[in-house]
């Protein structure tokens, strides 16, 4: 092929009418040091640049702008996504996909508004307003890769690029300048981009507590608000008429007692239901189930969850969360929870594939059960696991008959940028095979197979930490989600994990032992901030 010629340009004549507009002077240093922190420098620049910071501004003068900027640019947003749903009436995956993007846009708005607010205070609570911002990142990617499955018209491709290059990049740089104020304090001249574990940092860790003692959970004995019973002689028939009859913004726990029973119904707790307490009679005894799965048209896995919460501060123990989809069907969620400092004490988690969406935000589960077969613990949230059972179930049916290998994973976490703070932390935890599937594997172990996890996205982070692990875990413990992806951003890693399947000599080469010296940075302390919400053991 001929080289093509490179043009040359002709000079713009001078005249004295020119409209030539002069050089903009370049940005103040300290707005210059701050955008180091951020993967989009450019964009960083220009949102800092303003008359209110054209004087030495504060690292936290600067950030508040940032949040002023992430904001601003959600309405239009919002609007777009009304639009698309206005006129997607006769296309139900369509319709869908827009609710949620509108569900979770201002979802997303509601925690940036939160945490600008609180980097504005004298001493501000820099964990609590980065994981609010790693969860409103979070939504707008939702949104983003929920019209990815219905980009059919220049609607939705359109939302899709203001989504990528507009919002989710504005609010990357606000959590990227937040997690460099939080490592290196006021000081921009050592701000740089987010690392994780995978480039050789871990946060000092605020305390040293690495053994669980004096972690808590939801209290024994607390008295109902109101009573759900089968029967019709309780305050409410379905769990669903108590939640609704929950004060809004509750600063005090709302305990609804779930007498023993089968509630078959669909449970949404919204943003606006706080602190919402589920007891029941005990795991198998009070059961919510539904069956709502991803394969009906117009239903996505988010929607799918038989209980799904969004109201900070919900807690439940003694009972079971179960979607009874099945193995045929995929995704099929029997808990999903966006709920920031919530506990799960003592429940039961059952389904089979996506069974635990822990979606976003701060949460804490222990003495708890969960079965499922594919990536049944998902989510991008910072939640801790400790003292749970963990069941690997059958794929199919076990008189179905195949020649092929059957890989089950445990988790698949959800972190698509270093600057979260998410990630899933496991603690003296049993992962084993439930009953039905050991009978399967000691039928055949060659084929039938299973993982600690696989990197749902770029940045997925997971630990197990002084976790018994038996025989079905594979000696390489995680599996590859396609090809070569996330492989060099990921973190996986364990400590002190025992039984047939932790032995770490034969681990894939992309995931990591943890050195003792940074094993507390996982504590409920330092992870999840815990100590300051969960309650105490043998406490009220």
């Amino acid at each position: 092929m001929p080289n093509k010629s490179i043009p040359v340009a002709t000079p713009t004549p001078k005249s004295s009418n020119s409209s030539i507009s002069p050089p903009r002077p370049p940005a103040p240093r300290p707005i210059l040091l701050a955008c180091n922190a951020t993967r989009f420098h450019t964009l960083c620049v220009s949102t800092l640049t303003s008359p209110s910071n054209a004087q030495s501004p504060s690292p936290i003068s600067l950030l508040s702008t940032s949040f002023s900027a992430s904001l601003s640019s959600l309405p239009s947003a919002i609007s777009t996504a009304k639009s698309i749903l206005s006129v997607s009436s006769n296309n139900p995956n369509r319709s869908n996909a827009a609710t949620n993007c509108i569900e979770f846009l201002t979802m997303s708005s509601n925690r940036l508004t939160t945490a600008s607010k609180l980097i504005s205070l004298s001493s501000p609570p820099l964990p609590t307003i980065r994981i609010f911002s790693s969860a409103a990142l979070s939504y707008q990617y939702d949104c983003w890769s929920a019209y990815k499955y219905v980009n059919d018209s220049s609607t939705v491709v359109d939302a899709m690029a203001y989504l990528e290059n507009k919002v989710t990049a504005l609010t990357r740089n606000t959590l990227s300048m937040l997690a460099a104020l939080q490592r290196y304090g006021n000081d921009t001249s050592l701000w740089g981009p987010p690392q994780t574990e995978r480039d050789g940092y871990w946060p000092k860790p605020a305390t040293v507590n690495t053994n669980g003692s004096g972690i808590g959970g939801v209290p024994t004995g607390l008295k109902p608000t109101v009573t759900v019973c089968k029967t019709g002689k309780c305050n409410f028939d379905t769990v669903q008429k108590a939640v609704d009859a929950a004060p809004v913004n509750g600063k005090n726990r709302y305990v609804v007692y779930i007498k023993l029973g089968v509630y078959e119904e669909t449970v949404r707790i919204p943003y606006e239901k706080t602190n919402v307490v589920f007891v029941g009679d005990g795991m198998g005894k009070t059961v919510i189930t539904g069956s709502l799965h991803a394969d009906t048209v117009g239903v996505s896995t988010y929607n799918t969850a038989t209980v799904g919460v969004l109201g900070d501060g919900f807690m439940a123990r003694d009972l079971t969360f179960a979607n009874k989809g099945g193995p045929k069907v995929h995704q099929a969620v029997a808990f999903r929870s966006d709920s920031d400092l919530s506990v799960l004490d003592s429940v039961e988690f059952l389904g089979h594939q996506d069974t635990l969406y822990a979606h976003t935000l701060r949460q804490f589960y222990t003495n708890c059960k969960i079965s499922g077969t594919v990536d049944f613990i998902f989510g991008n949230s910072a939640s801790i696991f400790h003292n749970c059972s963990i069941f690997v179930l059958p794929r199919q049916d076990p008189a179905v008959r195949t020649t092929k290998k059957v890989a089950n994973k445990v988790t698949a976490h959800g972190r698509t940028d270093p600057a979260q703070s998410t990630g899933f932390v496991f603690q003296n935890c049993v992962i084993d095979g439930s009953d039905d599937y050991l009978a399967l594997y000691k039928q055949n172990q060659t084929k039938y197979q299973a993982y600690l996890g696989r990197p749902w996205k770029e940045y997925s982070r997971t630990v197990f930490i002084n976790c018994l692990m038996k025989q079905i875990i594979q000696p390489e413990g995680w599996l590859q989600w396609d090809s070569d992806f996330a492989l060099k951003t990921l973190f996986y890693g364990e400590y002190g994990s025992t039984g047939p399947g932790g032995d770490v000599t034969k681990r894939v080469s992309w995931s990591s032992q943890i050195p003792k010296e940074h094993v507390g940075t996982y504590s409920v302390e330092n992870f999840i901030q815990g100590d300051q919400w969960i309650p105490k053991a043998g406490g009220k």
